[in-house]
């Protein structure tokens, strides 16, 4: 996120209204672009971070591996029962069957709180009521970026709130990081 973030800065710089704010046309355009950006480049920091979890455990001891993980993809016998030991065996078989298909690469927009929430608690990942509280404000900065990308021509944006923003996914980013480690 932080050469993403750059980029957009270094984009942001070019406004020539007052305060940097944009002033024409063009440059209100380009705010709007940058705001979807914004949660492009957030997305893609989570996926890659996700990603780098998941090659992490998988080259670990496949038993350290969160039960949560391995029951997500198991393809096993239902009509069996399920015990962590055959779970554990199977893996230790097969384990190339760990993917990112259903944990980032599924289409599944990870820029919004619940699909966040979502993504960790499959990883075995829960978060703390404060953690949660703060994973909130991606739905306020979503709900405006669907507002962007569907034409709305009515959302009012500042440089100032994206930049704010940018802030507090950093911030987030940082927190997510930590619980993966």
């Amino acid at each position: 996120m932080k050469d993403g973030k750059l980029r957009i800065l270094a984009v942001l710089k070019t406004f020539t209204g007052r305060d940097g704010e944009p002033q024409e046309h063009n440059e209100l355009y380009i705010l709007k672009s940058m705001w979807l950006m914004m949660l492009s480049e957030f997305e893609a920091s989570i996926k890659a971070k996700v990603e780098r979890y998941i090659d992490r455990i998988k080259s670990n001891n496949i038993s350290d591996i969160h039960v949560c993980l391995l029951v997500r993809n198991f393809f096993g016998n239902s009509s069996e029962d399920l015990t962590l030991n055959k779970i554990v065996s199977y893996y230790k078989k097969n384990p190339s069957d760990i993917t990112y298909s259903n944990f980032t690469r599924d289409r599944i927009p990870k820029y919004k709180t619940d699909s966040v929430v979502k993504l960790f608690s499959h990883l075995g990942i829960f978060f703390s009521e404060a953690e949660h509280a703060n994973l909130l404000i991606l739905n306020s900065i979503a709900s405006t970026r669907d507002s962007i990308a569907h034409g709305d021509i009515g959302v009012q944006i500042t440089r100032k709130e994206l930049e704010n923003h940018l802030d507090e996914l950093e911030h987030l980013l940082s927190m997510l990081e930590n619980k993966l480690k």
